[in-house]
């Protein structure tokens, strides 16, 4: 499944993004949108950070422009009641940037992130991190928050 060096129909982009095929024609450069319309260019995950030791100094955080963007899928599951739905091999699919796996459905965006992260190593850079602090927010029972005042009554 995953995309080889050795692959003759594999094409392989590495930062800066300038070099791949017809880059002249696109001046926005290499987005996701680009990446999956051409289901044989694939990234390296060698390039990007992974917070091994083994990271190459040259390495850089996953670009933005390059995880699918938001809303990306037309409709969502209340929206779906009562139709139904894609064909199947019809509904939209979100390709993996690395190797040639696809997800579909509602929560494609979040299988492909978690994907990205435990098969390549490869975290976005608006990760969640859970090693750092807890959830803070509304309905988080978080322990941080000053007990309330005693009632004088």
């Amino acid at each position: 499944m995953d995309p080889t060096p050795d692959d003759p129909d594999a094409i392989f982009i590495h930062p800066p993004f300038t070099d791949f095929p017809n880059a002249h024609l696109h001046n926005d450069g290499l987005t996701y949108n680009l990446m999956a319309a051409n289901p044989n260019w694939f990234l390296d995950p060698k390039d990007y950070i992974t917070g091994q030791e083994d990271d190459s100094p040259a390495a850089i955080t996953y670009p933005t422009q390059l995880e699918p963007p938001r809303g990306w899928c037309p409709t969502k599951k209340r929206e779906m009641k009562d139709k139904e739905g894609w064909r199947q091999g019809e509904e939209p699919r979100l390709r993996c940037t690395f190797c040639r796996r696809f997800y579909a459905g509602v929560n494609a965006k979040s299988m492909w992130r978690r994907h990205v992260f435990e098969k390549h190593k490869i975290a976005m850079a608006n990760r969640r991190d859970n090693n750092n602090a807890g959830r803070s927010g509304r309905g988080s029972n978080s322990k941080s928050m000053p007990p309330a005042a005693e009632s004088r009554y």
